[in-house]
């Protein structure tokens, strides 16, 4: 569809998409804005999760020390998620998780 759009509008057409996400730019094409205006992606910044001010994002699975969720670039270290949102609906049993969970 992108390549359509480019042929018919020039090169303007990428620039026009990566605006009409909510009028917010995106630091990179491989990024999208998910439906509550957060920046996602892999090419978002690791820490992203720091000036995030949305609800809790969603909990998939754990990767080490991190819940891997659905927004910013998918990661938030355990020890960060549990302090600022509480423990996940479905989570809480790693030892790493139990650590953070007690303070």
């Amino acid at each position: 569809m992108r390549k359509l759009l480019a042929l018919i509008f020039g090169n303007s057409s990428e620039k026009n998409i990566q605006k009409n996400n909510g009028g917010q730019e995106l630091s990179s094409t491989n990024n999208w804005i998910g439906p509550d205006g957060t920046e996602s992606g892999p090419d978002v910044p690791e820490d992203w999760y720091l000036t995030y001010d949305g609800p809790a994002p969603i909990v998939e699975e754990i990767y080490d020390q991190n819940y891997a969720v659905d927004r910013g670039n998918g990661v938030v270290p355990i020890d960060f998620y549990i302090k600022k949102w509480g423990v996940p609906e479905g989570f809480g049993n790693t030892e790493h998780e139990k650590l953070w969970s007690i303070e």
